[in-house]
């Protein structure tokens, strides 16, 4: 799939913009704070119906204006399919086809965004909550019945934290929200190991494409108990920890707990790995995703923002030629040329397009 157009109307910094794209790879340049991620930022949008910086939608509309526009044309072989988004006071409307859509989630089935973002590049030694959306974002997209599983998740350690903040706890109840919870916690455990499995087929090439080198890559799923005789697992460890949940009037087991390690040559990169390896297994883990859509006519559209900030020459030129096996790609960076790509140079938003 790849993006032919987009249409932006008070967007961040952006009073009126339109921009064709074509296949390949895209690359917006410019010095800081020119409009750059702010592109990547409306080109996410279009898969997420939220901002990759984590900011309310209310951020994104220009100053002094009321509402903010994103509309696109997805292309996927020879189907078009257009996206309208308004973003106001009230809220989002999101139309496609002229149609209004019933869940945010479907935007994903329509356009997949894989974005990398600078911060990225500490994701193996930040909080496990990183790993986890990690995890979250890509099921979903594979596997949409994941998301609604999560939400039931969320929605049942909710009610069980607010029952042991309770002065006097139902012993009765608490003991249903956790056979409650031990049961759909099997299937995120079942659906993150089947994930993991299939990352780890892909993730080794990856990585040798991109630096070069014959480096075993793969992942380590961690799950909060082994799905061998999981029910009896996940019951005594739960009951093993119910002192604990009531002195902290919350639950401190579960997947909400759980963590992955990626090893590079058995070696956790995260503990061994030097900031130089674990940018470049941190590009490995956002990209692997990549190619675990088997439809080629669906592969995601990858948006990377300065993504070649402190990688060597030689890293940089391997992963330009990665990138160019892709569909579509988007790259922001304050000097970049990469030929036989298009150039976008960006100045206080406003764009100079150049020709391949």
């Amino acid at each position: 799939m790849y993006i032919s157009h987009i249409h932006l109307k008070n967007f961040r910094g952006y009073h009126s913009l339109s921009l064709d794209f074509t296949r390949g790879i895209n690359v917006f340049t410019g010095v800081n704070a020119s409009g750059k991620t702010n592109l990547l930022e409306a080109i996410h949008y279009l898969s997420f119906a939220k901002s990759f910086r984590g900011v309310d939608d209310q951020q994104l509309i220009k100053n002094s204006e009321t509402q903010a526009v994103i509309n696109a044309v997805v292309v996927t072989n020879t189907n078009q399919t257009k996206i309208n988004i308004l973003i106001d006071q009230n809220g989002k409307k999101i139309q496609v086809n002229e149609k209004g859509i019933s869940k945010l989630s479907e935007l994903n089935k329509i356009t997949n965004v894989i974005i990398f973002e600078p911060k990225d590049v500490n994701i193996f030694k930040d909080s496990p909550k990183n790993r986890r959306n990690y995890l979250d974002i890509n099921i979903s997209k594979l596997n949409p019945i994941y998301g609604e599983v999560i939400s039931r998740v969320d929605h049942l350690i909710k009610e069980r934290n607010e029952l042991l903040k309770s002065e006097t706890i139902d012993q009765t109840q608490l003991s249903i929200l956790t056979d409650q919870l031990i049961n759909e916690e099997k299937q995120v455990i079942t659906m993150r190991q089947e994930f993991v499995t299939k990352l780890n087929s892909v993730i080794s090439k990856v990585a040798q494409a991109i630096t070069g080198d014959e480096s075993k890559v793969n992942i380590v799923y961690l799950p909060f108990v082994k799905l061998d005789d999981y029910e009896n697992n996940a019951k005594k460890l739960y009951q093993d920890n119910l002192e604990n949940d009531i002195k902290r009037k919350a639950t401190n087991v579960g997947v909400h707990r759980e963590d992955f390690n990626l090893m590079m040559n058995e070696q956790n990169i995260a503990l061994n790995g030097s900031q130089g390896e674990n940018r470049l297994m941190a590009i490995v883990l956002k990209l692997s995703p990549y190619f675990l859509v088997s439809d080629k006519a669906n592969h995601p559209i990858v948006a990377l923002d300065d993504v070649m900030s402190e990688l060597d020459n030689n890293h940089q030129k391997k992963l330009i030629d990665f990138l160019r096996k892709l569909d579509q790609v988007f790259i922001t960076a304050t000097n970049l040329y990469i030929s036989q790509s298009a150039i976008c140079e960006i100045n206080k938003h406003q764009i100079i397009r150049r020709k391949k």
